[in-house]
């Protein structure tokens, strides 16, 4: 697919986010066709550094985990607290279809780019903000990465470790990369309703509710007697639950249907009389016997190979998946095929696998208009598209209103 064929070939976005979830958004947008230009102060935004906290080198030629969520955007570094660095963002602004922000709003209010200023100025604009906790209540205004917005305050770092065990150490932006996803889709939403009205739209979303969201079976559970943590000795149903295998591979097994009950009993566990038993074959019998057929179903794992359990699971029809490493899936054939992640070369020619997206339009292909953008690597290209002559953008920069990419 050519990148005119691309569903948002045309629209024009304006990226000022850091980190991950912002960011996230606006390459979601951009590998769908939208030409973004990332704005970031002169010396840069602070995610470029955040691979330094899980080991990863970030340097100039070479910073895989920036690149991830900054590939194929065109980058301008302008200091938003000078008079003309605010006149080059009042016109790039003015072109845009899309606003994209996580700055916190006393931050946008002092640059004038709230929403209520900005969509007086810019009336067809698309206004969209994440942040970690909402726009109103009392944390409206702390800051709120996914550790603590996602994490910590949704109750996944406490409920969904095992019972008496410590929290979840959270992997980083595990819930930023989700976030991205439903405000990439907000964000098409509104632009349908810019090309059917020519108006504007405010579109927001906090990491806190993006959790929610995803923990919404949860959130109704418990108000019906569910209780977290757990232990996966005591499940709420034995069926849908993890098993260790004779060889130290761990399984889990998810029967939703009390049809799949004595295909599970007869074929897995070789116990076919429980397919007739009353107290066993059902879902509700089941989770009323939990403790026990726990046991007996861990038992019955413990004497087979994980590859016979796999087999006698598959020759059931029983939905099932061997638990993975993370390190497993850069190699998983069924992620490779699909594209869920590719390999791309880093500008020094090192490569590494990154995850795409998940979402596919039209079979669109992981091929890169732009690479992962240095700081202030195309500042001059995009000051000339809006007007700036060469002896300008000179000044600009010795004033340091602008920082401009220049390669040792």
């Amino acid at each position: 697919m050519s990148l005119a064929e691309k569903p948002l070939a045309g629209v024009k976005v304006v990226d000022l986010t850091y980190y991950v979830a912002g960011p996230g958004t606006a390459k979601i947008l951009a590998d769908w066709g939208a030409e973004v230009i990332k704005v970031e102060p002169v010396g840069g935004e602070p995610g470029r550094w955040t691979g330094f906290n899980v080991g990863i080198a970030c340097e100039d030629d070479y910073n895989p985990y920036f690149g991830t969520f900054n590939r194929n955007k065109r980058a301008i570094a302008l200091n938003l607290k000078a008079e003309e660095g605010q006149k080059i963002m009042d016109l790039l602004l003015s072109e845009a279809n899309v606003f994209v922000t996580s700055l916190r709003p006393g931050a946008l209010k002092r640059l004038g780019l709230d929403y209520e200023t900005m969509s007086r100025k810019y009336p067809k604009i698309i206004w969209a903000c994440v942040n970690g906790f909402g726009e109103f209540g009392p944390d409206k205004d702390k800051a709120g990465f996914d550790t603590v917005a996602y994490w910590a305050k949704s109750g996944a770092m406490l409920d969904l470790t095992e019972k008496d065990t410590s929290p979840i150490n959270p992997s980083l932006a595990f819930g930023d990369a989700g976030t991205s996803c439903s405000l990439a889709g907000g964000i098409c939403a509104a632009l349908y309703k810019q090309a059917l009205t020519g108006k504007g739209s405010k579109v927001t979303i906090a990491l806190f509710a993006q959790a929610i969201w995803q923990l919404s079976p949860v959130m109704l559970s418990v108000q019906h007697g569910d209780e977290y943590p757990k232990s996966r000795k005591t499940p709420n149903c034995p069926l849908i639950n993890s098993y260790r295998t004779i060889d130290g591979e761990w399984i889990f097994v998810s029967v939703l249907d009390d049809r799949n009950y004595p295909a599970f009993y007869g074929q897995v566990i070789d116990h076919p009389e429980l397919g007739d038993d009353p107290e066993a074959n059902n879902s509700v019998a089941a989770m009323k016997n939990a403790q026990a057929l726990t046991e007996l179903i861990a038992a019955e794992f413990a004497k087979h190979t994980s590859v016979e359990m796999i087999r006698r699971l598959q020759e059931a029809d029983i939905a099932y998946e061997r638990i993975a490493h993370y390190k497993d899936v850069l190699h998983d054939p069924q992620a490779l095929e699909n594209n869920y992640i590719v390999e791309l070369a880093e500008k020094n020619g090192e490569t590494n696998k990154i995850a795409l997206p998940p979402v596919k339009i039209d079979g669109i292909d992981v091929e890169y208009k732009y690479e992962n953008p240095s700081v202030g690597e195309n500042t001059a290209e995009i000051l000339k598209e809006i007007g700036y002559k060469e002896e300008e953008i000179g000044r600009l920069e010795e004033e340091k209103v602008i920082q401009i990419y220049h390669k040792n």
